[in-house]
């Protein structure tokens, strides 16, 4: 059956199980809103903050949100996924999307970068993602940015984010100076049984459902099967509406549930 098929089917105008988040079905839950209150005090105090999440989690939606909240006029957002650093390394990359021209050294590069910054009119904040994939020696030159006296206000809020890894690798001794100066830490949660079932009625909702379509059973093993990981119910939620809507159903059914975990392991 295809998309467009299914949509029909049960009356959607989306997918309500896309990657994109439609308007209206962010669900705030527990976790996602203490960890966007830490990430938001953090930039109101300009504290660097480190936030980490397993994958499927909602790490870069959250980043998103946060970033969605702010002010262009006032602040100004540099996001960069860290997947890769380019010939000239964490401290050139940076410099280049400030619009700074690499110097020889990265500890020259990462001055120009602290003074420009230092000069602008708006709070600056610089989103490092994905940086649990840079290696120790790359982490290790965030030290150069963040090598300021602790008794001045740093010129822009660090927010460094990745997955748990990461936390390990700042851990180690080397790493230490980095470590202490992260004072805002926190970490995204899987859903709870509860929270799952309002995760898929705000899906639902966004993308023209009318009710509730999981039986609760069927809800019950959904939440069984994905522990709660909001990737992971969005993979399955599309398995088991097409499921449903192939045996003729307007509802999900455990047997839906069933069939869809079966199609996504023999697929």
């Amino acid at each position: 059956m295809s998309i467009k098929a299914l949509l029909t089917h049960f009356g959607f105008h989306s997918n309500p199980f896309s990657r994109p988040v439609p308007d209206g079905a962010l669900l705030l839950h527990r976790s996602f809103s203490e960890a966007m209150e830490r990430l938001r005090m953090a930039i109101e105090s300009r504290t660097p903050a480190l936030i980490t999440a397993d994958p499927g989690l909602g790490k870069s939606i959250l980043l998103g949100a946060l970033s969605d909240e702010i002010d262009p006029e006032q602040s100004r957002v540099v996001y960069t996924p860290l997947s890769s650093c380019g010939p000239f390394g964490l401290i050139g990359q940076l410099a280049v999307r400030y619009g700074l021209k690499p110097k020889r050294s990265a500890a020259q590069t990462a001055q120009v970068v602290l003074d420009d910054l230092a000069k602008s009119s708006r709070a600056e904040i610089l989103i490092l993602d994905e940086a649990h994939l840079l290696p120790r020696a790359t982490l290790e030159e965030l030290r150069l940015l963040g090598n300021l006296d602790f008794d001045r206000t740093p010129p822009f809020t660090l927010i460094l984010a990745g997955q748990p890894p990461l936390r390990e690798h700042l851990a180690e001794p080397d790493l230490n100076s980095l470590w202490q100066r992260l004072a805002i830490r926190s970490s995204l949660a899987p859903l709870s049984e509860s929270e799952s079932g309002e995760y898929v009625l705000r899906r639902l909702r966004a993308a023209g459902a009318q009710v509730m379509l999981f039986r609760p059973p069927a809800m019950a093993k959904l939440f069984e099967h994905t522990k709660g990981v909001p990737r992971e119910i969005n993979n399955l939620g599309t398995a088991t509406l097409l499921a449903a809507a192939t045996a003729g159903r307007k509802h999900v059914d455990l047997k839906d549930v069933e069939a869809g975990i079966f199609d996504q392991q023999h697929s």
